[in-house]
Protein backbone atom coordinates (compact mmCIF):
# COMPACT_ATOMS: atom_id res chain seq x y z
CA UNK A 1 0.00 0.00 0.00
CA UNK A 2 1.16 3.70 -1.15
CA UNK A 3 1.25 6.82 1.35
CA UNK A 4 -0.71 8.05 -1.55
CA UNK A 5 -3.50 5.53 -0.99
CA UNK A 6 -3.57 6.51 2.68
CA UNK A 7 -3.91 10.43 2.18
CA UNK A 8 -6.71 9.71 -0.43
CA UNK A 9 -8.60 7.55 2.24
CA UNK A 10 -8.34 10.04 4.75
CA UNK A 11 -9.04 12.51 3.01
CA UNK A 12 -12.52 10.86 1.39
CA UNK A 13 -13.34 10.26 5.12
CA UNK A 14 -12.54 13.98 6.44
CA UNK A 15 -14.51 15.41 3.63
CA UNK A 16 -17.23 12.85 2.96
CA UNK A 17 -17.12 13.32 -0.30
CA UNK A 18 -15.67 11.34 -3.10
CA UNK A 19 -15.72 14.42 -5.32
CA UNK A 20 -14.09 16.75 -2.85
CA UNK A 21 -10.99 13.57 -1.95
CA UNK A 22 -10.29 13.38 -5.91
CA UNK A 23 -9.98 17.31 -5.97
CA UNK A 24 -7.92 17.53 -3.16
CA UNK A 25 -5.91 14.62 -4.62
CA UNK A 26 -5.37 15.80 -8.11
CA UNK A 27 -7.10 12.46 -9.39
CA UNK A 28 -10.43 11.37 -10.96
CA UNK A 29 -13.52 10.65 -8.87
CA UNK A 30 -13.15 7.03 -10.47
CA UNK A 31 -9.75 6.65 -9.43
CA UNK A 32 -10.62 7.87 -5.83
CA UNK A 33 -13.38 4.91 -5.80
CA UNK A 34 -11.20 2.41 -7.70
CA UNK A 35 -8.21 2.95 -4.77
CA UNK A 36 -10.90 2.01 -1.69
CA UNK A 37 -11.98 -0.58 -3.45
CA UNK A 38 -8.53 -2.03 -3.92
CA UNK A 39 -7.39 -0.97 -0.25
CA UNK A 40 -10.65 -2.74 0.78
CA UNK A 41 -9.74 -6.17 -1.08
CA UNK A 42 -6.44 -6.38 -0.28
CA UNK A 43 -7.01 -5.57 3.60
CA UNK A 44 -10.03 -8.36 3.46
CA UNK A 45 -12.79 -5.92 5.22
CA UNK A 46 -15.36 -3.12 4.23
CA UNK A 47 -14.04 0.11 5.59
CA UNK A 48 -16.77 2.70 4.21
CA UNK A 49 -20.36 2.12 3.77
CA UNK A 50 -23.05 4.82 2.57
CA UNK A 51 -25.80 5.42 5.56
CA UNK A 52 -28.81 7.69 3.96
CA UNK A 53 -26.03 9.43 1.41
CA UNK A 54 -23.81 9.82 4.63
CA UNK A 55 -20.19 8.00 3.69
CA UNK A 56 -19.66 6.45 7.77
CA UNK A 57 -16.83 4.24 8.33
CA UNK A 58 -16.95 0.39 9.51
CA UNK A 59 -15.47 -0.94 12.72
CA UNK A 60 -12.11 -1.88 10.73
CA UNK A 61 -12.60 1.35 8.85
CA UNK A 62 -12.18 3.65 12.17
CA UNK A 63 -9.23 1.32 13.16
CA UNK A 64 -7.60 1.57 9.31
CA UNK A 65 -8.42 5.71 9.61
CA UNK A 66 -6.52 6.03 12.98
CA UNK A 67 -3.41 4.46 11.37
CA UNK A 68 -3.89 5.86 8.23
CA UNK A 69 -3.97 9.41 9.72
CA UNK A 70 -1.07 8.96 11.62
CA UNK A 71 1.38 7.40 9.70
CA UNK A 72 0.60 9.90 6.73
CA UNK A 73 1.66 12.38 9.73
CA UNK A 74 4.66 10.80 10.41
CA UNK A 75 5.79 10.38 6.77
CA UNK A 76 5.22 14.31 6.38
CA UNK A 77 7.13 14.19 9.71
CA UNK A 78 10.07 12.19 8.63
CA UNK A 79 9.94 14.57 5.31
CA UNK A 80 10.84 17.67 7.06
CA UNK A 81 14.16 15.67 9.25
CA UNK A 82 15.19 14.65 5.94
CA UNK A 83 15.36 18.36 4.56
CA UNK A 84 17.05 19.24 7.42
CA UNK A 85 19.82 17.69 6.91
CA UNK A 86 21.19 18.96 3.53
CA UNK A 87 23.42 16.28 1.46
CA UNK A 88 26.25 18.37 0.46
CA UNK A 89 25.67 22.17 0.16
CA UNK A 90 23.38 24.09 2.21
CA UNK A 91 20.06 22.35 0.83
CA UNK A 92 17.50 23.05 -1.55
CA UNK A 93 13.88 25.29 -1.06
CA UNK A 94 11.31 24.12 -3.24
CA UNK A 95 8.58 27.38 -4.01
CA UNK A 96 5.41 26.90 -5.34
CA UNK A 97 4.21 30.35 -6.77
CA UNK A 98 1.85 31.89 -9.15
CA UNK A 99 3.40 32.49 -12.46
CA UNK A 100 3.01 36.56 -12.28
CA UNK A 101 5.18 36.31 -9.23
CA UNK A 102 8.16 33.97 -10.36
CA UNK A 103 8.30 35.24 -13.39
CA UNK A 104 8.54 39.20 -12.58
CA UNK A 105 9.67 39.12 -8.73
CA UNK A 106 10.32 36.67 -7.11
CA UNK A 107 13.90 36.32 -9.83
CA UNK A 108 15.39 39.01 -8.18
CA UNK A 109 14.91 37.49 -4.59
CA UNK A 110 16.83 34.26 -5.89
CA UNK A 111 19.52 36.20 -7.18
CA UNK A 112 20.06 38.14 -4.45
CA UNK A 113 19.80 34.83 -2.28
CA UNK A 114 22.11 32.53 -4.57
CA UNK A 115 24.39 35.29 -4.10
CA UNK A 116 24.39 35.53 -0.45
CA UNK A 117 24.32 31.66 -0.39
CA UNK A 118 26.06 30.07 -3.58
CA UNK A 119 25.94 26.43 -1.47
CA UNK A 120 22.28 26.40 -1.75
CA UNK A 121 19.61 25.65 -4.42
CA UNK A 122 16.21 27.20 -5.40
CA UNK A 123 13.68 25.05 -7.61
CA UNK A 124 10.42 27.10 -8.32
CA UNK A 125 7.45 25.91 -10.53
CA UNK A 126 4.74 27.71 -11.20
CA UNK A 127 0.88 26.89 -9.89
CA UNK A 128 -2.49 27.96 -10.09
CA UNK A 129 -3.40 29.34 -6.44
CA UNK A 130 -5.34 26.40 -5.50
CA UNK A 131 -2.54 23.97 -6.10
CA UNK A 132 -0.18 26.12 -4.01
CA UNK A 133 -2.13 25.84 -0.77
CA UNK A 134 -2.18 21.67 -1.29
CA UNK A 135 1.45 21.93 -2.26
CA UNK A 136 2.43 23.22 1.04
CA UNK A 137 0.00 20.85 2.87
CA UNK A 138 1.06 18.06 1.17
CA UNK A 139 4.57 18.80 1.54
CA UNK A 140 5.63 19.29 -2.55
CA UNK A 141 6.48 22.97 -1.50
CA UNK A 142 8.69 24.54 1.27
CA UNK A 143 7.46 28.01 0.73
CA UNK A 144 4.15 29.32 -1.55
CA UNK A 145 3.49 32.54 -3.22
CA UNK A 146 0.72 33.96 -4.03
CA UNK A 147 -2.25 37.07 -4.13
CA UNK A 148 -5.03 37.21 -1.91
CA UNK A 149 -4.66 34.15 0.09
CA UNK A 150 -7.02 32.91 2.03
CA UNK A 151 -6.84 31.45 5.23
CA UNK A 152 -6.48 27.52 5.55
CA UNK A 153 -6.41 25.49 8.15
CA UNK A 154 -2.70 24.24 8.79
CA UNK A 155 -1.51 27.37 6.74
CA UNK A 156 0.43 30.15 8.54
CA UNK A 157 0.37 33.35 5.75
CA UNK A 158 3.23 36.17 5.60
CA UNK A 159 3.28 39.53 4.10
CA UNK A 160 5.63 39.94 1.62
CA UNK A 161 4.31 43.13 -0.57
CA UNK A 162 2.37 45.12 -2.18
CA UNK A 163 1.99 45.78 -6.05
CA UNK A 164 -0.20 48.30 -7.97
CA UNK A 165 -2.36 47.09 -10.25
CA UNK A 166 -2.90 49.66 -13.62
CA UNK A 167 -5.54 49.41 -16.69
CA UNK A 168 -3.68 48.35 -19.78
CA UNK A 169 -4.93 48.72 -23.66
CA UNK A 170 -3.46 48.08 -26.53
CA UNK A 171 -1.57 51.68 -28.63
CA UNK A 172 -4.87 51.85 -30.91
CA UNK A 173 -7.34 51.48 -28.27
CA UNK A 174 -9.16 55.54 -27.58
CA UNK A 175 -7.66 55.13 -23.98
CA UNK A 176 -4.04 55.49 -25.32
CA UNK A 177 -4.18 58.56 -25.48
CA UNK A 178 -4.99 59.40 -22.00
CA UNK A 179 -1.93 59.34 -19.37
CA UNK A 180 -4.53 58.09 -16.57
CA UNK A 181 -8.33 57.82 -16.06
CA UNK A 182 -11.29 57.68 -13.69
CA UNK A 183 -12.50 53.96 -12.65
CA UNK A 184 -15.91 54.55 -13.88
CA UNK A 185 -14.41 55.14 -17.69
CA UNK A 186 -14.28 51.02 -17.85
CA UNK A 187 -17.89 51.18 -17.71
CA UNK A 188 -19.16 49.08 -20.41
CA UNK A 189 -16.22 48.74 -21.72
CA UNK A 190 -14.74 45.07 -23.44
CA UNK A 191 -12.60 43.29 -20.64
CA UNK A 192 -10.04 40.37 -20.51
CA UNK A 193 -10.20 39.46 -17.50
CA UNK A 194 -8.60 36.48 -14.69
CA UNK A 195 -10.35 33.21 -14.99
CA UNK A 196 -12.76 32.91 -12.09
CA UNK A 197 -10.43 30.70 -10.26
CA UNK A 198 -8.51 33.15 -9.66
CA UNK A 199 -7.96 34.91 -6.02
CA UNK A 200 -6.98 38.12 -7.98
CA UNK A 201 -9.93 38.32 -10.58
CA UNK A 202 -12.22 37.68 -7.04
CA UNK A 203 -11.03 41.18 -5.08
CA UNK A 204 -10.89 42.69 -8.62
CA UNK A 205 -14.71 41.80 -9.42
CA UNK A 206 -15.65 43.10 -5.75
CA UNK A 207 -13.72 46.08 -6.31
CA UNK A 208 -16.18 47.03 -9.90
CA UNK A 209 -19.06 45.94 -7.94
CA UNK A 210 -18.14 48.06 -5.08
CA UNK A 211 -17.93 51.02 -7.82
CA UNK A 212 -21.08 49.96 -9.57
CA UNK A 213 -19.26 49.49 -13.15
CA UNK A 214 -20.03 46.48 -15.22
CA UNK A 215 -17.11 45.51 -17.89
CA UNK A 216 -18.00 43.60 -20.87
CA UNK A 217 -15.74 40.20 -20.24
CA UNK A 218 -14.74 38.56 -23.61
CA UNK A 219 -12.65 36.64 -22.61
CA UNK A 220 -11.21 34.65 -19.52
CA UNK A 221 -7.63 33.89 -18.85
CA UNK A 222 -5.03 32.80 -16.16
CA UNK A 223 -2.32 33.70 -17.22
CA UNK A 224 -0.83 37.47 -17.14
CA UNK A 225 1.58 36.46 -20.65
CA UNK A 226 -2.00 35.58 -22.52
CA UNK A 227 -4.08 38.43 -20.79
CA UNK A 228 -1.02 41.25 -22.44
CA UNK A 229 -0.92 39.10 -25.67
CA UNK A 230 -4.78 39.33 -26.02
CA UNK A 231 -5.02 42.97 -24.92
CA UNK A 232 -2.48 43.59 -27.73
CA UNK A 233 -3.77 42.00 -30.29
CA UNK A 234 -7.83 42.82 -29.65
CA UNK A 235 -9.86 45.77 -27.93
CA UNK A 236 -10.28 44.86 -24.79
CA UNK A 237 -8.32 46.53 -21.73
CA UNK A 238 -7.52 44.23 -18.81
CA UNK A 239 -6.26 46.09 -15.14
CA UNK A 240 -2.85 43.75 -14.64
CA UNK A 241 0.31 44.15 -11.87
CA UNK A 242 2.70 47.22 -12.96
CA UNK A 243 4.99 45.28 -12.65
CA UNK A 244 4.25 42.54 -15.11
CA UNK A 245 4.17 45.16 -17.97
CA UNK A 246 7.05 47.42 -17.72
CA UNK A 247 8.73 46.39 -20.48
CA UNK A 248 5.64 46.42 -22.92
CA UNK A 249 4.80 49.64 -21.72
CA UNK A 250 8.33 50.65 -21.82
CA UNK A 251 8.70 49.79 -25.21
CA UNK A 252 5.47 51.03 -26.55
CA UNK A 253 4.09 47.57 -27.11
CA UNK A 254 1.28 48.49 -24.57
CA UNK A 255 0.13 51.60 -22.67
CA UNK A 256 0.00 51.28 -18.94
CA UNK A 257 -2.68 53.78 -17.07
CA UNK A 258 -3.17 55.01 -13.70
CA UNK A 259 -6.27 55.27 -11.60
CA UNK A 260 -6.71 59.48 -10.68
CA UNK A 261 -9.34 58.44 -8.48
CA UNK A 262 -8.32 54.63 -6.88
CA UNK A 263 -5.79 52.39 -6.12
CA UNK A 264 -6.10 49.26 -6.69
CA UNK A 265 -2.95 47.29 -4.80
CA UNK A 266 -2.29 43.52 -5.16
CA UNK A 267 -1.08 41.44 -1.65
CA UNK A 268 1.50 39.24 -2.37
CA UNK A 269 2.16 36.62 0.35
CA UNK A 270 3.85 33.65 1.52
CA UNK A 271 2.38 30.46 2.32
CA UNK A 272 4.27 27.95 4.88
CA UNK A 273 3.19 24.94 6.94
CA UNK A 274 1.89 26.21 10.38
CA UNK A 275 4.61 24.57 13.01
CA UNK A 276 6.58 23.06 10.49
CA UNK A 277 10.63 22.65 11.19
CA UNK A 278 12.10 24.71 8.48
CA UNK A 279 15.61 23.07 6.57
CA UNK A 280 18.38 26.15 7.27
CA UNK A 281 18.08 26.70 3.60
CA UNK A 282 14.40 27.43 3.60
CA UNK A 283 15.03 29.43 6.99
CA UNK A 284 17.57 31.70 5.29
CA UNK A 285 15.65 32.30 1.93
CA UNK A 286 12.45 33.35 4.27
CA UNK A 287 14.41 35.45 6.07
CA UNK A 288 15.96 36.93 2.78
CA UNK A 289 12.40 37.73 1.40
CA UNK A 290 11.70 38.95 5.03
CA UNK A 291 9.22 36.75 6.54
CA UNK A 292 11.72 34.49 8.55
Amino acid sequence: MLIETFRVFCDLVDTGSYSQAAEKNYVTQSAVSQQIRNLEQTLGCALVQRVRRELRLTPSGLIFYRTAKRIASEHASMLDRLKSIPAGGLGTVRVSSIYSAGTYLLQDYIRGFIKAHPEARVDIEYQKAARIYDDILRDRADIGIMAFPARRKGLEIRPLLSEDMILICSPRHPFARKESLELSRLQGQDFIAFDPSTPTRTALDKILHWHGIKVNVTMELDNIETIKSAVDTRSGVSIVPETAVRNEARLGRLRALRFTDVRIQRPLCVLVRRGRRFSRAVQFFLEHLRCG
